[in-house]
């Protein structure tokens, strides 16, 4: 009994040099967007995926939100929440992007992908968001991260010095005990809760809470 001839299988080998990504972006609602990866990349592979509003700066703090995708074949497509972001997002103009870093990217038994470079594509969107606009957000942001740079625990409390830098506050009482108040900045979305009889911050939160 001969063997029967088997039909070779020929398969293409991957080359670095033509590694390519591209992505195709589509709002879904206020927060939602669907997201089209297209890749040569030899698959399963892991991906950043996500938005970010346009035009940031390097030093700005970072408005978007990101999640860590498989892509498992030629073509992926996938919803990312943004309202998982830490805070929400205000309307505005934002970048989608997907990035592939193999070092990471291509752990799981896939060597030829890890030989890929790092890989970026992004398409422009506008999304709805919170509803808060861009330059509202930003100053909550840049405000916030004045306080944590700035102010820890038994600061010596001046109200109109903390006006001056984080705009007007609301007084009302704190759940901390008899001898605290609460301040409120709502350009900054933080409370300070203050001790009347040293005249001190004792501790600031994020949001308007009582203790």
């Amino acid at each position: 009994m001969t063997d029967e001839p088997q039909a070779d299988t020929v398969v293409e080998a991957f080359d670095p040099a033509t590694a390519q990504l591209s992505v195709e972006a589509v709002p879904q609602g206020d927060t939602q967007v669907r997201f089209a990866v297209t890749t040569n990349l030899p698959t399963p592979v892991e991906v950043m995926a996500g938005v970010a509003l346009a035009g940031q700066k390097p030093d700005d703090v970072f408005i978007g939100h990101t999640e860590r995708v498989t892509l498992d074949g030629p073509r992926t497509e996938f919803v990312v929440d943004t309202s998982a972001a830490r805070e929400p997002l205000p309307s505005g103009e934002y970048d989608a992007e997907v990035s592939f870093y193999p070092r990471w990217g291509a752990e799981n038994g896939n060597p030829a992908a890890k030989s890929a470079p790092e890989l970026e594509a992004t398409d422009r969107i506008t999304l709805g968001g919170s509803g808060e606009n861009r330059a509202d957000a930003e100053r909550r942001n840049e405000l916030q991260r004045w306080v944590m740079g700035n102010i820890g625990m038994n600061v010596p409390w001046n109200r109109e010095n903390f006006e001056a830098r984080l705009g007007q506050a609301r007084k009302g009482p704190s759940t901390m005990s008899h001898l605290h108040d609460a301040y409120y900045f709502p350009d900054a979305d933080m409370t300070f809760l203050v001790n009347r009889l040293k005249n001190e911050v004792t501790i600031w939160r994020m949001g308007d809470v009582t203790e």
